[in-house]
């Protein structure tokens, strides 16, 4: 699918009640920054954006926006914030990109293969879905693909275990985790059980009569 172009226009009111009007009118307010200019309030339309990433797999994405007066643009979508029951978009920050200078962004980690501990009965713990990475806008990735068929019941893997291109700077920690392999826990859980089955009732004996 090709993305849709976003028609974003300026606004010059701001507040939560303004951006409550924003969204019963089916847009989204939002706010664009970047390239040494004032941030500028803006308004576009929620199911556009909604369709453009429904076909992502991140919602870090550098798409296209057309600009009320100031035409075509390329930005990054930096942050989209969900109302926490509902899901629906609440507010989206764009960054304006600058073809030649590095930006810091969110890459997506998607783990492909099956682990061979996973295999073996253990359970896949996912601790860490993105990492973030300076590299040039063209050089932009939504996710990086790690396989994760080797590791073992009791192994774990590091973000410095990750194979990057020299291209992305890191700006997290190389010793966090991003996914790890824990043992079955039927053991334990049936040894508890055990316990409790073969434990004796305590027997409570009549006080005797003085």
């Amino acid at each position: 699918m090709e993305d849709t172009k976003l028609i974003a226009k300026k606004r010059d009111l701001e507040g939560t009640g303004n951006s409550r009007r924003i969204r019963r009118a089916g847009a989204l307010p939002g706010v664009l920054y970047g390239a040494a200019k004032e941030p500028v309030s803006l308004e576009l339309n929620a199911h556009d954006l909604e369709l453009i990433l429904h076909h992502h797999t991140s919602e870090s994405l550098i798409i296209e926006i057309e600009l009320e007066g100031e035409g075509d643009l390329t930005v990054l979508v930096k942050e989209v914030q969900h109302h926490p029951v509902t899901d629906d978009l609440l507010h989206v920050d764009l960054q304006r990109v600058v073809a030649g200078q590095a930006m810091t962004m969110d890459i997506q980690l998607e783990l492909v293969g099956e682990a061979a501990g996973v295999k073996a009965g253990g359970t896949l713990d996912h601790v860490m879905h993105s990492i973030g990475v300076e590299c040039l806008p063209k050089d932009f990735v939504e996710a990086i693909e790690v396989d994760i068929s080797d590791l073992e019941i009791g192994d774990n893997l590091q973000v410095s275990d990750l194979d990057l291109d020299a291209k992305f700077k890191l700006l997290v920690d190389g010793e966090a985790i991003v996914c790890a392999i824990a043992a079955p826990k039927v053991e334990a859980e049936e040894d508890e059980e055990d316990a409790v089955a073969s434990g004796e009732p305590e027997v409570i004996t009549e006080k005797p009569a003085e």
